[in-house]
């Protein structure tokens, strides 16, 4: 039964009763959809104002994946378009993520496991893209040349996300994929005749990178002090110390911080780069001889834009 959101029963009597079509007024259908598919069907299920606004604040989640795809993905077309081979490291898990994503979506829907199909895409959505791919691939999309391989191998992947989770968003949040789906190709067929995506089988070593992420985490907390001091001003300021048996990898740019060291101990710590700030990806870098100077990367970036207008 669904019950109003203090669990009693709805009844005439008691004023408690629900309309559908008050909801989607003030909601939309498909964050009602979207509550439907999220809570347990086989049980007793609660709905009401407070807990429709916390699956809006889940829907605009998820929205928000969308629109930043279909910004980040703006002029992309084939000739940018890299082979899995030919990615850093990073875009080769979050490939394998996704295919893991996949895998278990599909098996919630043998399931008929929709709780679980919203969660986990949910979920991919909000700690493995935002908080985590997207972040810490932002600079490289504003600040690399459009021909850097990393870019590209960049918006490849992104594009690979955006097929992947606009045919997933669909059975769920129907009205908003065929926005999303129409926005990119303006007069092509409904996105809800589409096929289950395809997506490369990429395998990785998710211990190695478990570790990397967890060490991250312990990165974020330390800085996360001397912001609220004052200290630092955001994280590409931070110099980062950490244990000599972190595993290999770009670590600054992992942690999007100014530098990393290794250190004899086990501790993370924290302090403040006294190398000058780039003006233009605001890394502060050992190159950069006065704060508002370019580094040699955006000094690179900058001389092929202008040489580039001046043709």
């Amino acid at each position: 039964f669904t019950m109003d959101q203090k669990g009693m029963k709805m009844s005439k009597s008691l004023g408690n009763t629900i309309s559908p079509i008050d909801l989607m007024r003030d909601y939309g259908a498909d964050i009602l959809r979207l509550w439907a598919l999220s809570v347990d069907f086989t049980e007793d299920h609660r709905i009401g104002k407070e807990i429709l606004q916390g699956v809006a604040d889940q829907y605009r989640k998820l929205r928000n994946t969308y629109r930043y795809l279909l910004g980040a993905l703006e002029g992309f077309s084939e000739d940018e378009r890299l082979s899995v081979a030919e990615m850093p490291e990073l875009e080769q898990y979050m490939l394998g993520l996704l295919g893991k994503l996949d895998a278990t979506l599909r098996q919630a829907v043998d399931d008929f496991d929709y709780n679980t199909y919203v969660r986990a895409l949910t979920d991919f959505c909000n700690e493995d893209l935002s908080a985590f791919f997207f972040d810490i691939r932002k600079d490289s999309l504003y600040c690399d040349a459009p021909t850097d391989l990393k870019r590209r191998a960049y918006r490849t992947v992104l594009d690979t996300l955006f097929h992947a989770l606009v045919r997933y968003g669909a059975p769920v949040l129907v009205f908003t994929a065929e926005e999303v789906w129409t926005s990119r190709y303006p007069g092509a067929d409904s996105v809800h005749l589409l096929e289950w995506p395809e997506v490369p089988a990429v395998t990785v070593d998710e211990a190695r990178w478990n570790e990397l992420r967890a060490l991250r985490q312990t990165v974020n907390e330390a800085i996360e002090p001397l912001r609220r001091e004052k200290v630092l001003g955001s994280g590409l300021e931070a110099v980062v110390t950490v244990p000599e048996t972190a595993p290999d990898a770009d670590l600054a740019e992992l942690f999007i911080t100014a530098t990393v060291k290794r250190g004899q101990g086990s501790d993370v710590t924290v302090e403040r780069s006294t190398d000058h700030k780039c003006g233009r990806c605001w890394r502060l870098l050992p190159e950069v001889t006065e704060d508002g100077e370019l580094c040699a990367r955006c000094d690179d970036v900058v001389a092929a834009i202008d040489a580039e207008a001046a043709a």
